[in-house]
């Protein structure tokens, strides 16, 4: 059966360029495991063919103790004095993703920003992000939002709408 993949990195891309709270310079694409660098490299593409210039990449390496849980993080990359934007598939319980933001700024990130296609937010995830470093987590609205979600997070949560990929 034939099936088109939609990718929401244009949505994405779009929000990133319009929005005016953390103007795009001195940006860095990070992936936040090997499996994810061919679509930071994507987003990164995306960027420049709309005129974001001189963007870099940066990579995570995370070593598990056991599952479910972080031995270690590694950065492969310069972040210092950039604007980091992650970019993942989804978000579960936050817990890599809020722990990569504490990497990010402790190597010099001035902001932290996340895009991933799937927000599900399970377990203690909103009061990771709340918690968290992060500046902005950016997500479709693939997965319907959770009860005093904004509340919880102070508004660091923003869904964008698959529509227009869909139409």
């Amino acid at each position: 059966m034939p099936v088109d993949n939609l990718e929401a990195n244009l949505v994405a891309m779009n929000y990133f360029v319009e929005q005016k709270k953390f103007p795009l310079r001195d940006v860095v694409v990070v992936s936040p495991d090997a499996g994810g660098v061919a679509r930071a490299k994507n987003f990164q593409a995306l960027l420049a063919s709309v005129g974001v210039k001189d963007s870099s990449l940066a990579m995570i390496i995370k070593q598990r103790k056991g599952a479910g849980e972080i031995g270690s993080m590694h950065l492969v990359g310069n972040v210092t004095g950039k604007q980091a934007i992650i970019i993942d598939d989804i978000i579960d319980t936050a817990g890599t993703l809020c722990e990569a933001t504490k990497v990010l700024k402790d190597m010099g990130a001035l902001t932290v920003s996340c895009f991933a296609t799937h927000g599900l937010f399970s377990g203690k995830a909103i009061d990771n992000i709340a918690k968290s470093q992060l500046d902005q987590v950016i997500v479709t609205n693939s997965i319907p939002p959770q009860e005093r979600e904004e509340e919880l997070t102070q508004g660091k949560i923003t869904r964008l709408s698959v529509a227009p990929i869909l139409a």
